[in-house]
């Protein structure tokens, strides 16, 4: 999986949003609702153009069903690993997947198979039916999915934040 090792405004196509803030450390923190605002407006736009009109917030309901999930999921591996932080996840996640203490329960060849499965969508079953099938012991696979805990934060995510999209549309 070839990652960036540092995460810049400038790879985001609106770049850094005045939402956005500095820690004292120097880490940006940005908005995930912002960020997704400007991903629906985008393609509200590029919609609308193919089509030849506005296609209004019709297209924002259309973003949610077939971009939200991946998109955020995404967000949650960038903010995991330390290249870019994102408000809406846990602070002491941030550099999860980079932490000695990971490695020292999981090999890194393990957490970067799992920190892929888990980028293209894959759920914690994939992860463990990948494990058995590779013959690994199932402690570390189930020690990091815990302190991945992805399911609460996908909860977490939908309950924070899609309503914030629904009233805008």
């Amino acid at each position: 999986m070839n990652h960036p090792q540092s995460a810049k405004a400038t790879d985001l196509p609106e770049g850094r949003l005045a939402i956005d803030w500095e820690r004292t450390d120097g880490v940006v923190v940005y908005s995930l609702t912002a960020h997704a605002l400007a991903a629906m407006d985008r393609h509200k736009w590029i919609e609308s153009q193919k089509a030849g009109q506005d296609l209004g917030d019709a297209v924002v309901s259309d973003w949610l069903e077939r971009f939200w999930k991946g998109w955020t999921r995404s967000k949650l591996m960038e903010h995991f690993y330390g290249w870019r932080c994102w408000g809406a996840f846990d602070e002491h996640d941030f550099g999860l997947l980079n932490r000695s203490s990971v490695e020292h329960h999981v090999h890194h060849d393990v957490l970067e198979q799992v920190a892929t499965i888990l980028a293209e969508g894959g759920e914690n079953l994939d992860v463990i039916n990948w494990a058995l099938s590779t013959e690994l012991p199932l402690d570390e696979i189930l020690w990091l999915l815990d302190r991945i805990d992805i399911n609460a934060k996908r909860h977490r995510l939908l309950t924070d934040h899609i309503r914030l999209f629904i009233e805008r549309a």
